[in-house]
């Protein structure tokens, strides 16, 4: 049965979230990759690129951090469902002193021996009207 996380139990993707902002503000690549499964079958897209293997996502972020800084975020909500080993994050956000509109974000996640990382991405604007 799917179930929603709510509460203290949102900690671990919560952590997962802050842990890849922390990446990106770094521009540590590796570290942003290191909260993706292991294996090369990862699909990311939205605003920039659709990314169809975990090397094209990595060389993306590498050029994408020549010429760009992380913005800080604000006003998060989660919405977080389980079933068994897998999970679906979806995150509302805006970035501080932006002027852009709230942007979504949302994750498949796996569970792999204990530690929840990312097998597909999607980001974009939230829809308006």
């Amino acid at each position: 049965m799917t179930t929603q996380v709510t509460g203290e139990a949102l900690a671990p993707f919560k952590q997962l979230i802050h842990e890849m902002g922390q990446a990106f503000k770094e521009k540590d690549i590796s570290k942003a990759m290191a909260k993706f499964v292991a294996d090369e079958d990862v699909c990311s897209f939205g605003f920039y690129a659709d990314i169809n293997n975990k090397s094209e996502l990595e060389q993306h972020w590498k050029d994408y951090f020549k010429d760009h800084d992380s913005a800080s975020k604000s006003e998060e909500h989660y919405t977080v469902y389980v079933y068994g080993t897998a999970a679906c994050l979806c995150l509302t956000h805006k970035a501080e002193g932006s002027g852009e509109p709230m942007k979504r974000l949302t994750l498949f996640l796996e569970n792999h021996n204990g530690a929840w990382l990312i097998r597909h991405r999607h980001h974009s604007f939230v829809p308006t009207g």
